[in-house]
C-alpha cells in the first residue's frame, strides 16, 4: 500500500478515537491512550467493529464535530440496504462523499464516458408515499417492489421516456428486467449507454448477456453506504480504491491473512469523518491478491461470497426480488426512527413466510405485526402467510459465520 495511503489511514483511524465516543470507549477497553496504540505502529492491533454490534448505538459512531450538523439536517443522509439483515443510517458531509467517489466517476467516464451530468435510472427500496418511481433532476428513482410481472410494462414504459444514459442496479434485477422485457417483447432502451451492477455477486456470463441484449457497456463496482466506493471489477476481480478506502481480510479471529488466502473482508474509510468506519466488517468472504502493472503494485479482491440475490418463488412459477419485504420495515424505520434493528426472512415454501424480527423495546409487536401486514399486502406477495419471531438476536449462520437477512429454504 502506498505510505501516502498507509498515513491517511493512521490518520483517520487517529481522528476517530479522539473524536468519536464508541472509539473512545474501545480504548478505554483497551487501557492504553491514543498515544500508545499509535507508538507501537501496529495496524494489526486496533479493534475491529461489526455492524450487528453498532447497530443500537449508531449515534456513538457519530463524530462530536458533526452532532449539530446530523441535530439540524445539514448533512447527506442514507442507510443500508437491509442486505445483512441489519439496517444502519449513515451520515456523510458532502465534500468528504465526493472524494470518496472521485476515482468511480474517473473509471465510469473511462469505462462507458458517463458524466455527473447523464440521466441516471436507480433502484430504492421503497418510495415515499408508495410511489412507483420519482423524478429529481436528472435522476428517476424506481421502486423495486414495483418491478414485478404484474406492475413491469407500465414501469419499463416510464423508464424509457426518461431516456437514461445510465442505470445502477444489483445484477438479479438486471437479469428480471432483460428477461421479462424479452418475454414481454417491449422495445430496447435506446438512450442506454452503462450500466452499473452493484450489491451482489453477478453469476458467470451475465455480464455479456447484457450487453448482447441491451447493446450498452456493463461493469461492476463493489461498494458499501459507509465507505462507498470499495473497487471497480477489471478481469474477473475487483481493482482497489487504495485512495478512498482501506481493504484487509482477517480470519474468524481477526487475525490478518496471508496473501491470496480467504477470510473476512475489513474496511476502512479514509474520507467519512462524520462517521469514521475504522476497521469495520461488511459481512463477505473473500482473498486479496498484489499484481505489478506499469511499475506500480495493486491490489485486486476477489470475492467468494458478498450479498445475496435470492429471490421469492411465486405461485405461478414466477419469481421476484425478496427485497419487497424489506418495504414494510423500511417504512416503520423511517417513520418511527430505526426501531427495528435486525430483520431476517425465511421462505419455507410458495405461500409461507417466517420473519424473525430484532426491535426496540419499547415499540409494540402487535404494533409492527400490524403495520408490516398493512403494507405487505398491497404487493405481490401479500396473500402469503406471514408468521413473526421476535428475538434479541439474528445469530450467524453456523458454517459461514455470517447472516442472510433473505433465506429461500425451497432452493
Amino acid at each position: 500500500m502506498d505510505k501516502r495511503f498507509v498515513d491517511k489511514r493512521w490518520n483517520m483511524a487517529e481522528y476517530a478515537y479522539q473524536n468519536v465516543p464508541l472509539y473512545r470507549d474501545k480504548l478505554r477497553e483497551m487501557g492504553a491512550s491514543w498515544q500508545e496504540v499509535a507508538g507501537r505502529d501496529e495496524w494489526n492491533k486496533l479493534p475491529v467493529i461489526e455492524k450487528n454490534q453498532i447497530v443500537k448505538h449508531a449515534d456513538n459512531l457519530i463524530s462530536e464535530k458533526y452532532v449539530a450538523d446530523v441535530a439540524m439536517e445539514r448533512l447527506i443522509h442514507t442507510h443500508t440496504s437491509g442486505s445483512t439483515g441489519t439496517f444502519l443510517d449513515v451520515y456523510w458531509n458532502k465534500e468528504d462523499l465526493h472524494h470518496s467517489l472521485l476515482p468511480l466517476w474517473v473509471d465510469r467516464w473511462k469505462k462507458a464516458g458517463i458524466h455527473a451530468r447523464d440521466r441516471l435510472c436507480q433502484f430504492n427500496t421503497t418510495l415515499a408515499n408508495d410511489k412507483v418511481y420519482e423524478i429529481s433532476g436528472n435522476t428517476m428513482v424506481v421502486s423495486k417492489d414495483r418491478l414485478s410481472p404484474l406492475y413491469l410494462e407500465d414501469t419499463y414504459r416510464k423508464i424509457r421516456e426518461f431516456e437514461p444514459k445510465w442505470m445502477i442496479l444489483h445484477p438479479s434485477m438486471a437479469f428480471f428486467l432483460m428477461e421479462h422485457a424479452r418475454k414481454m417483447e417491449l422495445p430496447v432502451l435506446e438512450s442506454l449507454r452503462y450500466v452499473e451492477l452493484t450489491g451482489e455477486m453477478a453469476w458467470e456470463g451475465l455480464r455479456v448477456e447484457l450487453e448482447s441484449s441491451w447493446g450498452c457497456v456493463v461493469n461492476m463496482h463493489y461498494g458499501t453506504m459507509e465507505v462507498q466506493s470499495i473497487g471497480y471489477e477489471e478481469g474477473g476481480r475487483y481493482r482497489l480504491y487504495e485512495q478512498t478506502t482501506y481493504v484487509e481480510v482477517l480470519d474468524d479471529e481477526g487475525k490478518e491473512v496471508g496473501e491470496g488466502e480467504s477470510g473476512n473482508i475489513y474496511v476502512t474509510s479514509l474520507h467519512n469523518r462524520v462517521m469514521p468506519f475504522v476497521r469495520y466488517g461488511i459481512g463477505d468472504v473473500g482473498r486479496i491478491q498484489s499484481e505489478r502493472k506499469e511499475e506500480k503494485w495493486h491490489r485486486y479482491l476477489m470475492l467468494e461470497k458478498a450479498r445475496k440475490n435470492d429471490r421469492i418463488r411465486l405461485k405461478e412459477g414466477e419469481s421476484i426480488s425478496a427485497d419487497v419485504l424489506l418495504k414494510p420495515v423500511e417504512m416503520v424505520n423511517g417513520y418511527y426512527q430505526n426501531v427495528i434493528y435486525q430483520f431476517q426472512a425465511v421462505q419455507k415454501s410458495v405461500s409461507q413466510m417466517e420473519l424473525f424480527i430484532v426491535m426496540d423495546d419499547e415499540f409494540g409487536r402487535e404494533k409492527f405485526m400490524q403495520l408490516y401486514k398493512d403494507v405487505i399486502q398491497t404487493t405481490v406477495v401479500g396473500d402469503m402467510d406471514f408468521t413473526f419471531t421476535f428475538s434479541n438476536c439474528i445469530r450467524p449462520q453456523y458454517n459461514t459465520g455470517k447472516i442472510k437477512w433473505f433465506v429461500n429454504e425451497m432452493e
